[in-house]
């Protein structure tokens, strides 16, 4: 096996095989190791992906076809509470006006055979990287491998790049720095798939659908591939906190919980185990030093509530992936590569990294609960709230946000205008049909 690289990229999974993709595409020659056997799910992930996302994989030539496989297309965005029902279309963006709730254990497979297809990717399954080499200088010139067999191997190269996820290997190993760390309000997140899950409406096809919880906790149903429906839960660490040895049973008591949620599970099968998470993370680490590295989840972490975290582990590796072009045309040294990226993604992704802590502490922090809302008052927001979701100028903001077509920041700055004229057009339609009846 050749042992000397341009780049190892630790971590074959979304950040590190759309890296390693486009790292060959400038002319490097890639190692990419990961640890597991693909086609497998990883740890924690029950995601959902957009147009933003997918017109970035068709950069790489990535096949739709292929981690889309046989996955339906949702079109709207459900919210569901005891206030309010309503949706928020999807809009068109790069050709596409839907998303997928994808099976990580397929789209993590294509993506790997996108990055191997490649002839100066060469890749690793099965395969864990137990130690960083570095010189005398303490710079990082490698790595040593352990394989299936249990052999050890080293592997040289002229940069290391962590995509190995929360608790990365080459994080730990160069004592990677925190920063920006929020751990105020943290959260746990459960869920699994279930086959035969009572569709959301009739005639309404695949969707994706929020529901309240009681102020602590929320939920999310997700149509996905092969037929199957993912169900998580989400909310305080400290209120979903399963027993050892518990966590399914736990799992399934949060589910009756919510009447909405329970009554389309009525009939239906679970199909996987249980998986998650408490106490997740919201922090940056240092973007890399001396011949190494980090990416994705390795590099930048926070909470799933707004559904992103595909999308930063490949925008990430985009931009890591033309900083590091530079440095192979000798324009960059390394460590000037690895500042130009961390202060690109810095200024991308802040924004929405801080918008989604003021999420999570509204959704299961600040006591707000709809349920709890004066009987006096509800018709009142009901009929408001109908006004909105209805308005095709607040259905293209908040779909604008979703698919990244405008920043966190610009959406709140529109919010308040655009949702008045939506309220002053709904009131004036009402009034409108009032008189014609």
């Amino acid at each position: 096996m050749e042992t000397r690289y341009d780049v190892i990229v630790v971590g074959g999974r979304v950040a590190g095989a759309t890296l390693a993709a486009r790292l060959a595409d400038y002319g490097m020659r890639v190692l990419l190791v990961e640890r597991a056997a693909l086609p497998s799910l990883p740890a924690v992930s029950s995601p959902i992906i957009y147009a933003s996302t997918m017109a970035m994989l068709d950069e790489i030539g990535a096949d739709e076809a292929a981690y889309a496989a046989n996955t339906p297309k949702i079109t709207h965005m459900h919210t569901v509470n005891s206030l309010l029902s309503g949706k928020i279309r999807i809009p068109l963006y790069a050709g596409r006006d839907y998303a997928y709730a994808i099976d990580r254990a397929r789209f993590d497979k294509a993506l790997w055979d996108t990055a191997c297809q490649r002839p100066n990717v060469r890749g690793l399954m099965e395969t864990a990287v137990t130690d960083l080499l570095q010189d005398e200088t303490g710079r990082v010139i490698g790595v040593t491998l352990k394989h299936k067999d249990g052999t050890t191997t080293q592997a040289y190269a002229r940069g290391v790049v962590g995509a190995d996820g929360r608790f990365s290997v080459v994080a730990r190993k160069m004592n990677a720095a925190t920063y920006d760390e929020n751990s105020e309000h943290p959260t746990a997140n459960y869920y699994a798939y279930w086959r035969g899950v009572a569709p959301f409406a009739q005639g309404e096809g695949a969707t994706a659908a929020a529901y309240e919880g009681d102020g602590t906790l929320g939920y999310l149903v997700m149509d996905s591939a092969d037929g199957q429906t993912v169900v998580c839960v989400e909310g305080r660490s400290a209120v979903l906190d399963p027993p050892a040895g518990g966590v399914e049973a736990f799992y399934l008591d949060m589910l009756r919980r919510s009447p909405q949620v329970w009554a389309r599970l009525e009939g239906a099968q679970r199909v996987t185990s249980v998986r998650g998470m408490r106490n997740i993370g919201n922090n940056y680490r240092d973007a890399g030093g001396a011949g190494w590295a980090l990416v994705g989840d390795a590099y930048h972490q926070k909470d799933p509530l707004d559904g992103q975290g595909i999308y930063d582990a490949v925008y990430t590796g985009k931009v890591l992936a033309l900083a590091l072009k530079r440095w192979h045309a000798g324009e960059l040294t390394w460590e000037e590569a690895v500042r130009v990226y961390d202060e690109v993604v810095r200024v991308r992704t802040y924004p929405m990294y801080k918008t989604l802590q003021d999420r999570v502490f509204g959704s299961f922090y600040s006591g707000m609960n709809t349920r709890s809302v004066p009987s006096w008052a509800s018709e009142a927001v009901r009929t408001v709230g109908t006004w909105a979701l209805a308005d095709e100028d607040v259905n293209a903001l908040m779909g604008k946000m979703l698919t990244r077509q405008l920043p966190p920041d610009m959406v709140t700055a529109l919010a308040a205008p655009t949702l008045l004229r939506a309220v002053a057009r709904g009131g004036l339609n009402a009034l409108r049909q009032r008189l014609m009846g």
